[in-house]
């Protein structure tokens, strides 16, 4: 077996001048075949690399011209013209944001799928690696024929093998770039970095498979050749690429849910140790090869940045640790109330990575919160279900001090947010469902203060909030009954649904209060009705967010169809379960 090192001299590039080719032993079709374009081994890294690279940033691209366009709507009035109905670029934009809101539900597995759009935009990735045909192009992975040469003398690689090869290693860089916290392409396409996970996925699971594709071909050509165990013993092109493919088929094996999901600290770090070796293994196995190198070059910047960046922006707001006390909101809820500097600063809706000090072998581990205040109170508050892991520890320490327990807290971020502003919108519907009022909540206190100073396109905003019962509401009534009491009812309304039956206990006369499940579609549908240019912003579990997702998607039809009063109907949705593959 080969030993671990790479060729001599060490190279930025590999030549492209071509060798080791039998030419007196091919005919002239194979002479002319091997040096033709989507053929041509030497130029096989600008033939599919580069296209896939090409591939990745348009896609990029697209979304950013889309997320401008969305902001610029956002902010320009909704002219009626004397029309009824809305105008072609009011449907246009629907038909668009169907496929943001539309949701599937495999309820076999309890399984709710990303949006329509994801799928969308994964299927394209699928589509696009795998093959395009047309009249013009004719290129990737399957289509394009040979997958074998049909004479030895015309390369022992494959030219399937080699195609896939180039394709695996240029979705690297787009891999990594969807995975980082602070993420480019999210600033670019204005989603946050959590949401850009199932492209992180998907863009690995489709380099894994690429990569099995570049690896059997030579098995197979080499068993044909008889050449298989010479191979193996020789050159250390095959073991540095097994030795890069089973951690990289342990990546992907262990990242579904089911593994994931219920031991995600121990995977995480795992994860990392994984990925470091089969960088290593891969970066060998490569060796230089033409432009094979740059795709490294170019993953390491990317994540180098992002890392760093957090890095200093976390020693810059937080130093060593801020002071925080937390104690109980309520019924398997805790409270941690940060004191923040000037230079802390966040919006409404953003959320922080918190790592909080003395807590044993939990200060190792950072978690997303949303930060449920507002800046200009001083203090960063955030309020936490008890699950298990960091949440049960700081659950026992303030069963301990009940008084409040205080410590400090490393903060990373913020992160996350709306991209578009509420108040250009006449009518915004904030839609909560448990904790997911820490997302609205501070979406609702921006929204009161601005409309009592007015000035702003926003005439009225409805809140409306599903909670257990009465003690799970009691940590968030004061906000909610003060910012509410700012506003004429004209311009506000509060409803607050208790999903368990018992009596409700000292509620504000401005709140209206249900002993019912709110029945979601038709709160949407109320939304649609109420006004030209709408908002609708939710947080809550999975079903919650199923449920609101595609009654929006059905008033987006309507709109698509041109029938209605709206003509701009905005969603935007966050979940308060804990979500994974996101602390990168």
């Amino acid at each position: 077996m080969g030993l671990i090192w790479l060729k001599k001299p060490v190279l930025w590039h590999s030549s492209r001048v071509p060798s080791g080719y039998d030419y007196d032993a091919m005919t002239d079709e194979q002479k002319l075949l091997i040096v033709t374009r989507w053929h041509d081994w030497y130029t096989a890294d600008w033939d599919y690399g580069q296209t896939t690279l090409a591939f990745f940033c348009a896609a990029i691209l697209a979304s950013a011209i889309i997320n401008r366009f969305a902001w610029f709507r956002a902010r320009s009035a909704i002219s009626e013209n004397g029309k009824a109905g809305p105008r072609f670029v009011d449907k246009l934009t629907a038909a668009f944001r169907y496929t943001g809101a539309r949701q599937f539900h495999l309820r076999a597995t309890n399984w709710y799928a990303p949006p329509l759009a994801a799928i969308l935009g994964v299927a394209g990735m699928l589509v696009f690696i795998t093959g395009v045909i047309s009249s013009r192009f004719h290129f990737l992975m399957l289509a394009v024929r040979p997958f074998y040469w049909p004479s030895e003398e015309m390369g022992h690689s494959p030219p399937i093998a080699t195609r896939a090869g180039w394709i695996s290693i240029a979705i690297m860089p787009f891999m990594i770039a969807f995975a980082t916290k602070v993420n480019f392409i999210g600033l670019l396409t204005g989603t946050s970095h959590e949401k850009l996970q199932v492209f992180h996925r998907w863009s690995a699971l489709f380099m894994w498979v690429t990569s099995l594709v570049h690896t059997f071909p030579f098995i197979i050509n080499d068993i044909m050749m008889g050449e298989m165990v010479s191979s193996y013993k020789t050159s250390p092109w095959y073991w540095t690429g097994v030795a890069a493919l089973v951690p990289q088929t342990y990546l992907i094996a262990l990242s579904w849910g089911i593994f994931r999901n219920p031991y995600y600290e121990i995977f995480k770090k795992l994860h990392f140790i994984a990925s470091g070796i089969f960088m290593a293994a891969l970066f060998i196995h490569v060796n230089f090869r033409l432009t094979s190198w740059d795709y490294f070059w170019a993953t390491a910047a990317i994540y180098a940045v992002a890392w760093l960046a957090r890095v200093v922006r976390t020693l810059y707001i937080t130093g060593l640790g801020l002071p925080a006390t937390i104690e109980s909101a309520g019924p398997a809820l805790i409270k941690l109330t940060v004191r923040a500097p000037a230079r802390l600063s966040w919006t409404p809706g953003q959320h922080v990575f918190v790592r909080v000090l003395g807590l044993g072998v939990h200060t190792l581990t950072s978690h997303p919160f949303t930060v449920s205040s507002l800046r200009a109170s001083g203090a960063a508050e955030l309020v936490l279900r008890v699950h298990g892991g960091l949440t049960r520890a700081l659950a026992a320490r303030v069963a301990a001090a009940p008084a409040g327990w205080a410590t400090r807290v490393v903060l990373d971020g913020p992160y996350g947010g709306l991209h578009v502003p509420l108040a250009a919108y006449e009518r915004v519907y904030l839609l909560a469902g448990g904790t997911g009022a820490t997302f609205t909540l501070p979406l609702f206190a921006d929204l009161a203060e601005k409309l009592k100073a007015g000035g702003i396109a926003c005439q009225r905003v409805e809140f409306v909030i599903a909670v257990p019962d009465s003690d799970t509401y009691e940590w968030m009534e004061p906000t909610v009954t003060a910012a509410a009491a700012q506003l004429p009812l004209a311009a506000v309304g509060v409803r607050v649904h208790f999903t368990r039956v018992e009596a409700a206990k000292g509620s504000d006369a401005s709140v209206d209060v249900v002993h019912e499940r709110p029945v979601l579609a038709d709160i949407v549908r109320e939304a649609h009705a109420s006004a030209s240019k709408v908002a609708i912003i939710a947080c809550g579990p999975d079903a919650f967010l199923y449920d609101v997702r595609n009654a929006v998607a059905e008033a987006q039809l309507v709109i698509a169809d041109g029938f209605g009063r709206c003509k701009d109907l905005f969603l935007h949705t966050e979940t308060y379960r804990p979500s994974y593959m996101e602390k990168f």
